[in-house]
């Protein structure tokens, strides 16, 4: 019989245990046994005890050496595996004293290389823990050392520029470095005792705050000066400067009144250097609309680089508002003009009044008597001859689209440049005016 037969026996039969292999003779007994208890043996079908005549008594003894001559050839089959059974246990006893041994070696390691290492390595991982704490305290300290180093080369260095040497560019320069330092260095008691000396015994942001204070208000007039010299140059040069001693919005705003007085000049040489013969011109007003949204644009397209290379992306947004709060105003003394020289109020009345024949004969019935509400039974011109001019209807029609053209177009520009939709005022003086 095979291992796996002997394996199927054991697993079948459980009171076939591994100890009853130690003798062949009792492994073959209790295999015999148990395959009796399950009835693999075949079943005589003749009983001897029950034979009544000699051939039933023989063929009773037939069977019952059959059956014992299949018994036998099993047991010698079994006897025959015994053999191997026993050396693959004989292996299996000594892996299992093997694994007994590295089990004991490895319970030895864990206990003893091990345990050590790792408590090695957590004390190695809390002094590395404790060294990268102290290494940035003293990088951060470095860092403060160097910043109250570097505010006290901007307080001594604006201190001095702004002496003798009247050097206003470097003066800024150096405010401009001292707001890169932090307010909590500035501020600092550390700073507050390093940095005052003799000749500027104030804490520093006291000695900052007063030289950016000095600095806007020269810079302010000079501005000023500068603009109405019409020096451009010098308007560049100090108008740079704001930013650096934190004063952009006063900068700006100084600009935003330059420009817009520059606007407003080149629109009253616009508007009053024509003789009254061009004002009567069809379209005077409209080209005079005309040459103020192409100024205002000129300079919004001619000075954006420079405000945005020295204030920042978007700052030009601030200018604009300021020059379109002149659009309208310049804007608005054109249309003014333009209303009360062309008559706009009379020339509406007189269209309102006007009787057309042809719009007279759509209203009359057939008998020729007009109907209740006519136009014909008002009180107005009783002659074309003394109509409205139609030609000079047509040329206002023709002077306010122009007006309202060129607005779209200026409107659009703005819109563009400023990334929003103004509702501009001009807008709203022009779609409301009578004539449209």
């Amino acid at each position: 019989m095979s291992d796996t037969s002997i394996a199927d026996t054991q697993s079948a039969n459980p009171a076939v245990h591994t100890s009853a292999l130690d003798s062949p003779l009792d492994f073959a007994s209790a295999v015999l046994f148990s395959s009796m208890e399950n009835g693999t043996l075949a079943t005589a079908q003749h009983d001897v005890y029950a034979a009544t005549s000699v051939a039933e008594i023989h063929a009773a003894l037939a069977e019952l050496h059959q059956q014992e001559a299949a018994v036998t050839q099993r047991l010698n089959d079994l006897i025959a595996s015994q053999k191997d059974l026993s050396r693959e246990l004989g292996r299996l006893d000594l892996l299992r004293a093997h694994l007994g041994t590295q089990v004991v070696n490895t319970r030895a390691i864990s206990n003893g290389m091990l345990s050590d290492a790792a408590s090695t390595a957590n004390r190695i991982s809390t002094a590395v823990k404790r060294l990268d704490h102290e290494q940035s305290n003293v990088k951060a300290t470095l860092e403060v050392v160097e910043q109250v180093a570097e505010l006290k080369a901007c307080v001594l260095g604006v201190h001095g520029s702004m002496g003798a040497p009247q050097d206003w560019e470097t003066a800024a320069g150096y405010l401009s470095r001292a707001s890169k330092i932090p307010d909590e260095v500035i501020d600092g008691s550390f700073a507050e005792e390093i940095v005052p000396t003799a000749e500027v015994p104030d804490p520093p942001r006291v000695t900052l705050n007063a030289a950016a204070e000095s600095l806007c208000g020269l810079f302010l007039r000079e501005f000023e000066k500068a603009a109405t010299e019409g020096d451009g140059s010098r308007v560049t040069r100090f108008f740079k400067l704001f930013p650096l001693i934190g004063r952009t919005d006063t900068g700006l705003d100084a600009y935003g009144r330059y420009v817009c007085q520059g606007v407003a000049a080149r629109a009253r040489t616009n508007f009053n250097s024509a003789p009254p013969s061009q004002r009567q011109e069809s379209y005077f007003y409209g080209q005079t609309l005309t040459k103020l949204f192409e100024h205002i644009a000129q300079i919004v397209d001619g000075h954006e680089p420079l405000v945005e290379r020295h204030y920042g992306p978007g700052m030009m947004a601030k200018v604009i508002e300021r020059l379109q709060i002149e659009a309208d105003v310049q804007g608005g003394i054109v249309l003014d003009t333009w209303h009360d020289e062309r008559n706009i109020d009379r020339k509406l009345t007189d269209i309102k009044s006007y009787a057309f024949s042809f719009l007279l004969q759509s209203f009359k019935p057939a008998n020729g008597t007009p109907r209740s509400g006519s136009p014909a039974n008002a009180t107005g011109r009783t002659s074309e001859d003394e109509g409205v001019d139609m030609k000079e209807v047509d040329g206002l029609l023709a002077e306010s689209a122009l007006m309202l053209g060129r607005w779209a177009l200026y409107s659009r520009f703005i819109s563009d440049k400023c990334a929003v939709r103004f509702s501009f005022r001009l807008c709203a003086t022009i779609l409301t005016s009578p004539a449209c």
